[in-house]
């Protein structure tokens, strides 16, 4: 692999694995709606100055759009309101372990929904790992119904199910457009719903946001929302998709450094365990990214 191109990997590996806290300190002034339509409207504006930029047109036609609303928002608006809304209960490490949890969804859901993947003995060992691997991380012993932080867990859980539903609805429904044209038309079928909704829901923001809060709402929306965008379809372009989908093991690992760092947030043995079985379950049910170049495709996006 060129240099470049390790070096592109990591830097996106840590733009959207910054996500996490990013949303985390945007938590101390504003409401999740809020986030999320700040997040959606900035980053779509820019993936569409950066698509017409690369000569590209957004498509035409209600069943397209039909299709982009789907996937903006039960891909994007959905699943950014649950995570937002599970961060104000749990830790953003926890919260990025979760995540990663996406391609065993996505491997589930292909074989009982399309049954297009098989689901062998290897495969169920690997599923029942990564599995496994959150309930360490979440300390299984401490779940409790009434209690805010089983909320947020369960509320981040269906979040990654959510992308595992749209990845495979991407991939058939948008197999013939390049890449940068559905993640935009997307983003902005999800602004279109998310900004009047987040002003029905909150109103304008009345407090005066914290330096923290604002930091971690620019830096959500362009770092880990619009950059974090274009460099995978740019690294899809360049490297395939197997190449492409290795991002899936460095988002948690920086999410887990950043929210050491950043938020003095507790790691302890129980999140690294967890960490370790979440990347165990998804090798031994996914395989190795194969590292031989390949013909770019649309791959799952966290």
């Amino acid at each position: 692999m060129p240099f470049i191109s390790i070096i592109m990997l990591l830097m996106l590996g840590a733009i959207w694995g910054a996500s996490f806290p990013f949303i985390k300190l945007s938590l101390e002034s504003f409401d999740p709606a809020t986030i999320v339509a700040f997040r959606l409207a900035g980053a779509s504006v820019v993936l569409y100055l950066v698509m017409r930029w690369q000569r590209h047109r957004l498509p035409r036609g209600w069943r397209v759009w039909r299709d982009m609303l789907v996937v903006g928002n039960v891909g994007m608006v959905l699943p950014f309101l649950l995570i937002t809304w599970g961060e104000l209960h749990i830790s953003s490490s926890l919260a990025a372990i979760i995540v990663a949890t996406t391609p065993l969804f996505t491997l589930l859901l292909a074989f009982v929904w399309l049954r297009s993947e098989s689901l062998g003995w290897l495969r169920s060992i690997g599923v029942l790992l990564g599995f496994s691997g959150v309930l360490v991380a979440i300390g299984i012993n401490d779940a409790n119904l009434a209690d805010a932080g089983t909320w947020g867990e369960l509320a981040v859980i269906g979040a990654a199910l959510c992308y595992a539903i749209t990845a495979l609805y991407a991939r058939r429904a948008f197999k013939d457009m390049a890449p940068l044209v559905p993640a935009t038309g997307t983003m902005l079928a999800g602004t279109l719903t998310i900004v009047p909704l987040a002003f029905g829901m909150d109103g304008l923001p009345t407090m005066q946001p914290t330096a923290n809060a604002l930091l971690g709402l620019v830096g959500l929306t362009l770092l880990s929302t619009a950059m974090a965008y274009i460099l995978y379809y740019w690294i899809l372009d360049k490297l395939g998709a197997p190449r492409a989908t290795m991002v899936t093991y460095l988002i948690p690992s920086f999410a887990l450094i950043y929210g050491w760092l950043w938020l003095q947030e507790t790691i302890g043995w129980d999140t690294f365990v967890g960490l370790l079985l979440v990347f165990a379950g998804i090798i031994i049910a996914n395989g190795v990214p194969r590292l031989r170049r390949r013909p770019t495709v649309a791959a799952d996006t966290p």
